[in-house]
């Protein structure tokens, strides 16, 4: 590529790789200024979800409440060294829960048409709109009308991720945004509601709807949901800015990050019709859960480990964890990672690595051989992944991306590897299975893998008992 046409996504990209000899711990900083786990509006008019339920049907307060709660609730709370410990309902990206959820809506209820923001550990609505709002979003992403009866807005705030993580945190905003999306697009498919999830939008639309910065917090991504009559017209948008509470004494800014937002954002019209014009408005739905009681307690089982037991998984067990990383994602973009595994220990299943044949829905024998040692420092010298019965790594190929989809498409294939993590996280969670999602030495997996030196690795999840 000539230096005239440097990809700002291809530069991040590089700029935010892990290596071999490079400090990847947690840096000292001032406890201060280490942020407030939650977003806290002051003083904004509020009301409180009713209990998760209404399985099946159309969209009711108590399925929102549910859709809601199993996506990026709090789950379970526990009490550690008299320390009261919430586990939420997705994994992310050091227990640090930097995405918010906001929901756009027609009246659903008694709750009136409006714009609000989710408050998870209180299970609650904060009103920021009130009014029906829908027909902006439609606006946002450049289709006539979506006819939806909501739409969950997930954005990140940088800066709860960034204070541990530092620039690499930019790939944690959509990571942790697909794992959430993974239990948001699983739970209203089962319910009937025909999930789609967008990563193509005007950004300053979306964040002006919302009231946020977006230096500060941006979103990463739109579920619409539910089946609904064409929406009033777009109404005018004039500015708000609510009042929160401040996130920690000072913040340090890191400019990679916003640069790379701004690189990859859609500003205006014109910007979104080339995405819509490259990317299919829907990609094909996966298969649907057994049921949304069933998921939902899935999800209140689910959790992350950092040991595995000296025991093998089944060959049926790898399957279901492969045929859940291959399933097909209702969305206004094409697949873009491939699945490769390492396996230490699975029945009947010679180790080795492999990659997936998606088509086949099988894998495919790269090299045979015992890769314990490799797959621990692979994972940033972390044990767990050495301990693991496999390692599933989400990959892509950068230049195929920007190709494809332009800079917007980094962003794309970050959200589809979180997604398609999450998705592998519930289906371990299901067979009785442990997991987690570790970090990784970037260039070594390409080069163990036998990969191009284009390779993007995206996501790595560690599975086993």
């Amino acid at each position: 590529m000539m230096e005239q046409d440097r990809s700002p996504a291809r530069d991040y990209h590089e700029a935010t790789k892990h290596r071999p000899g490079e400090t990847t711990q947690r840096r000292l900083i001032d406890v201060e200024l280490i942020p407030r786990q939650y977003k806290r509006y002051i003083d904004l008019p509020s009301l409180r979800l009713p209990p998760p339920g209404s399985p099946d049907g159309p969209l009711t307060l108590p399925a929102l409440s549910a859709l809601l709660h199993y996506s990026a609730g709090v789950i379970r709370r526990s009490h550690l060294n008299d320390r009261e410990v919430e586990f939420r309902a997705a994994s992310c990206t050091g227990a640090l829960y930097h995405v918010e959820l906001y929901l756009v809506c027609g009246a659903i209820d008694d709750v009136r048409a409006g714009v609000y923001h989710y408050d998870a550990p209180a299970d609650r609505l904060h009103s920021l709109r009130a009014g029906d709002y829908r027909a902006v979003i439609a606006e946002a992403l450049g289709v006539e009308d979506p006819a939806a009866e909501a739409f969950v807005v997930m954005t990140s705030t940088f800066w709860r991720n960034a204070w541990r993580y530092e620039e690499r945190a930019y790939r944690h905003a959509f990571w942790d945004s697909g794992t959430i999306a993974a239990n948001l697009l699983g739970l209203a498919a089962a319910r009937g509601l025909e999930p789609v999830l967008h990563a193509g939008f005007i950004d300053d639309l979306v964040n002006h709807l919302l009231g946020i910065d977006s230096r500060r917090e941006a979103a990463t991504c739109i579920v619409a949901v539910g089946a609904a009559a064409r929406h009033a017209p777009v109404p005018e948008v004039e500015r708000i800015a609510e009042e929160t509470e401040p996130l920690s004494r000072a913040e340090i800014e890191y400019p990679l990050i916003w640069r790379t937002h701004a690189a990859t954002s859609l500003p205006h019209a014109p910007a979104l019709r080339s995405w819509l014009d490259t990317a299919p408005q829907h990609g094909e739905a996966g298969e649907e859960p057994a049921s949304s009681a069933a998921l939902e307690r899935v999800i209140e089982r689910r959790g992350s480990t950092r040991r595995f037991k000296d025991e093998p998984i089944t060959r049926p067990e790898l399957a279901g964890l492969i045929e859940a990383a291959l399933q097909p994602i209702a969305a206004d973009f094409p697949a873009q990672s491939q699945v490769f595994v390492i396996v230490n220990d699975v029945e009947g299943f010679p180790s080795g690595t492999y990659r997936s044949d998606s088509q086949a829905q099988r894998l495919v024998r790269i090299q045979r051989g015992d890769f314990r040692d490799a797959a621990a420092h692979l994972a940033l010298d972390q044990d767990a992944a050495g301990q693991a019965a496999v390692n599933i790594y989400f990959i892509a190929h950068l230049d195929d991306i920007l190709t494809t989809l332009g800079e917007r498409g980094y962003r794309a294939a970050q959200l589809e590897a979180g997604v398609r993590g999450g998705r592998v996280y519930l289906k371990a969670t299901d067979l009785g299975l442990r997991a987690t999602g570790l970090t990784f030495y970037d260039d070594e997996v390409a080069k163990f893998l036998a990969e191009p030196d284009d390779t993007a690795v995206l996501f790595l999840m560690a599975v086993g008992r």
